[in-house]
């Protein structure tokens, strides 16, 4: 659910409208790819507002707002994410990335005089450190010159503020869509059982992702052979984001038979298999803002063991007594072990319902000022 840099599904999105009334040109960067859906349903439900059109930018590591300009001519520039654009292999590359990204954001803010939004998905790349001070200082930097910058709940503000030394009143805070009309869901729990040689009597725990270290893979392993009982499964597949550690949880999970790992890309088609077989999700992130995995879990009908970081205590509140405190992971899988099956199912629903509170078009809002955001909320 991470981005990529591979080719996307769509290079537009253009929603039908009255061709009296002139759209604006937002063009998204950087060019998200296959893997990462966010991005190109936060494009469509931007077009579906009607007032827009929407592409991509030019997919460049350099200068994408001034090669994006020469290109389309927009009339604003929409970021999902910034570190590639100031991130290198080593020293002197980031150093010139970083240089050239800061010349570019001026020449787009100062004298094209185009604005520029973010939408905040992290407080720091997630193989970095919360005290990167390159890193800070870029994020402070590319904050001061955004016109506006969205966040996923209310409780981002006040931590996002606080990071880039920008004022509450710039942050917006939009929950993410459902995906649940993105993914085919279409096969029971006794099929995908079947599909994966899982009994039907086993309790069955999945990880899912991008195979990372702060996905928290290592606590998860630790407590599962804690407290798991013979009935218990778990099941962790994704694609290996860094072999060497993809490794390590082989060699860890390796001997259990009650562990199956799928480290491998799931297509979508296939992912219906992997939640429709399991009981609940298990996202024990040792650091998180925000989790289109915890959102695609939601919409799939799961109740979801997941730690009180970022946003996920908020998207959970229907599920309290499954969302842990740090070094309370062990003990909350033995809790969600207790729940009757009723229980979960009731979670689930819940789940799929908060997800579905919140759609992609209301990413339109970053755009609005507050009289026209307010208009909207009456009308």
């Amino acid at each position: 659910m991470e981005q990529s840099p591979k080719t996307c599904k769509v290079s537009t999105v253009v929603a039908p409208m009255n061709s009296l009334v002139p759209r604006q040109r937002v063009c998204f960067l950087p060019v998200a790819g296959i893997e990462c859906p966010h991005q190109l349903l936060t494009m469509k439900g931007l077009a579906e507002d009607g007032r827009f059109e929407v592409r991509h930018g030019v997919n460049a590591r350099f200068f994408p707002c001034m090669r994006t300009w020469l290109r389309d001519r927009p009339d604003r520039f929409y970021f999902d994410w910034i570190d590639r654009f100031h991130s290198g292999r080593n020293s002197l590359l980031t150093l010139v990335k970083s240089v050239t990204f800061c010349i570019d954001v001026l020449m787009a803010t100062k004298i094209l005089r185009r604005p520029v939004y973010w939408t905040v998905h992290n407080l720091h790349s997630h193989e970095g450190t919360a005290s990167n001070r390159r890193e800070l200082y870029m994020q402070k930097f590319f904050a001061r010159h955004a016109t506006r910058i969205r966040v996923f709940s209310n409780g981002a503000i006040g931590r996002v503020s606080a990071r880039l030394g920008v004022e509450p009143a710039k942050l917006l805070a939009l929950p993410e869509g459902s995906y649940m009309d993105y993914y085919p869901n279409e096969i029971s729990p006794a099929l995908a059982r079947q599909k994966l040689n899982i009994p039907r009597d086993q309790l069955v725990l999945l990880w899912l992702g991008h195979i990372r270290p702060y996905k928290g893979l290592a606590e998860l392993i630790e407590a599962f052979r804690q407290v798991a009982r013979p009935n218990w499964r778990l099941i962790i597949a994704g694609k290996p984001y860094i072999e060497a550690y993809a490794n390590e949880v082989a060699g860890q999970v390796r001997g259990n038979a009650q562990i199956a790992f799928y480290p491998r890309f799931i297509a979508e088609a296939e992912l219906q298999v992997f939640f429709n077989a399991a009981d609940a999700v298990v996202l024990p992130f040792t650091d998180i803002e925000n989790s289109a995995s915890l959102t695609m879990s939601m919409g799939f009908q799961k109740p979801v063991v997941a730690p009180n970081l970022g946003v996920i205590g908020e998207r959970l509140r229907g599920q309290p007594e499954l969302v842990y405190w740090p070094g309370g992971l062990a003990g909350t899988l033995e809790k969600l072990a207790a729940m009757p099956a009723a229980r979960l199912a009731e979670i689930g629903l819940a789940n799929a319902a908060e997800v579905q509170r919140h759609n992609w078009k209301e990413i339109a809002g970053l755009f609005q000022n507050r009289d026209e955001r307010r208009q909207s909320f009456v009308a």
